[in-house]
């Protein structure tokens, strides 16, 4: 049985189409303003343990607790570095989380994937036309950080978690999203013509399949994945296989036409 030509395909930012050198970038940071004894491994496992527990206390990034996505990130960098060394004033704090707050708004700590823009450019040129989106727990920096890293305009709309007030894996977030590609297409899109690509199992794959799309797991360190869960045919390594596919599905399909 032949599926539905795909006319909406959305993609997460963070781990899909994104990078970033998350150690890296916070000692440079903490370097700039004379904090320069670091322990690096301890970064990561204090920025995930904090991460957590700020997604806990104040969801969506502060949203729905009016702490504000600022804050939220000022308080996990602070966080982080006092897992260092408890004594670091506050100032120092402060001004190493505004440097951060400023970097993440660029592209200087945003790195595309190998193949990202080879595989938007081909999606793009694609007739009849294929609408793409990004669906992404983010906040209010989005747009900046994907101009800046030079892919915005592939994407018809950018849906965050932060402008909407709901994150994935809800439903809701990608009612949204065929809600605004509908509009686009000036045409409904069914939840079986949507395909969500993301490296979250339970954000975007199976975010995506509980709103009945299909959905695309990009998985680049080839880490353990539950068949009973996840379709070996939905799991991808990298955006090269992921782009001949697409040029295989979408060439095939399109001479059946719609």
């Amino acid at each position: 049985m032949r599926l539905p030509i795909p006319r909406l395909i959305t993609f997460d930012v963070t781990g899909t189409l994104l990078m970033t050198k998350l150690e890296q970038h916070y000692v440079e940071a903490a370097a700039s303003h004379g904090l320069d004894r670091i322990d690096v491994p301890r970064i990561a496992n204090a920025f995930k343990t904090n991460f957590k527990r700020l997604e806990h206390e104040h969801p969506i990034f502060g949203k729905s607790t009016g702490l504000g996505w600022q804050n939220w990130w000022r308080s996990l960098v602070h966080e982080v570095f006092r897992d260092q060394d408890r004594a670091i004033c506050s100032e120092k704090l402060d001004k190493i989380a505004d440097s951060l707050i400023e970097c993440y708004s660029t592209s200087r700590c945003w790195h595309k994937y190998p193949g990202t823009a080879e595989l938007l450019e081909s999606l793009s040129r694609r007739r009849p036309r294929v609408v793409l989106g990004v669906i992404s727990n983010f906040d209010e920096r989005l747009e900046a950080v994907l101009d800046d890293a030079r892919i915005r305009s592939y994407f018809s709309f950018v849906i965050t978690s932060y402008g909407l007030g709901v994150e994935k894996p809800s439903p809701a977030i990608f009612q949204e999203a065929l809600r605004l590609s509908s509009i686009d297409l000036d045409e409904a899109i069914r939840p079986d013509e949507a395909i969500h690509i993301g490296d979250r199992v339970d954000n975007d794959y199976l975010g995506a399949r509980s709103a009945n799309w299909n959905a695309i797991l990009i998985n680049r360190e080839d880490d353990p994945i539950d068949e009973k869960v996840v379709d070996p045919r939905d799991v991808f390594r990298h955006f090269d296989d992921l782009k001949t596919h697409f040029d295989s599905l979408l060439t095939r399909n399109a001479a059946y036409g719609r």
